[in-house]
């Protein structure tokens, strides 16, 4: 289980008597993940991830508004690996769904089909907890990237879709199911 807060860059970049930005706002952020524990080698491992912002238009002169609430539901298949100095490594490949609250605007036409996700994600082992316990307190930095496009967006003329970068810190703590 994971809980922690995410940044991404913008989901539309237009202009149209001044440039504006479409993004969301630092969004909170849960996960579950399945791993196997294998002793040495790669770990095969299963991520679910949910966020949820508000999505806000950032207009050249400083101004926002907010638009609409929005959330994100990610899953990702991959493989974990030990690093030096107490840090795993993880490389993945899933997808991402947006869940709008309402279908206007960008999303008038809905959200559009499942995007592919790409993941590369390092955690830190925090030496928590008692000197003989297993350290189990993790310390995640996720990077995904993601294409993004509405039915709406490419109704309007916007034919390629909009490289989204999301980076997530999140506070992890892993449950031994098995002895």
């Amino acid at each position: 289980m994971s809980a922690g807060a995410r940044v991404s860059s913008a989901l539309v970049h237009d202009s149209i008597v001044t440039p504006f930005d479409v993004g969301l706002d630092v969004a909170p952020t849960v996960g579950v993940t399945i791993a196997g524990r294998p002793p040495h080698g790669l770990a095969p491992q299963l991520s679910i991830d949910f966020s949820t912002s508000d999505m806000v238009r950032h207009d050249a002169d400083g101004t926002t508004t907010r638009l609409q609430h929005v959330g994100t539901l990610s899953f990702a298949i991959g493989v974990s690996h030990s690093l030096p100095a107490g840090l795993r490594g993880t490389l993945a490949a899933g997808g991402l769904k947006y869940l709008p609250s309402d279908d206007t605007g960008i999303f008038s036409g809905g959200s559009g089909g499942l995007a592919g996700l790409g993941v590369l994600d390092v955690a830190y082992r925090l030496p928590l907890g008692a000197h003989d316990a297993p350290r189990r307190w993790w310390l995640d930095a996720r990077y995904d990237v993601h294409a993004f496009t509405t039915p709406a967006l490419h109704d309007a003329g916007f034919a390629s879709s909009q490289a989204v970068h999301r980076v997530a810190l999140t506070l992890r703590y892993d449950f031994a199911l098995t002895k």
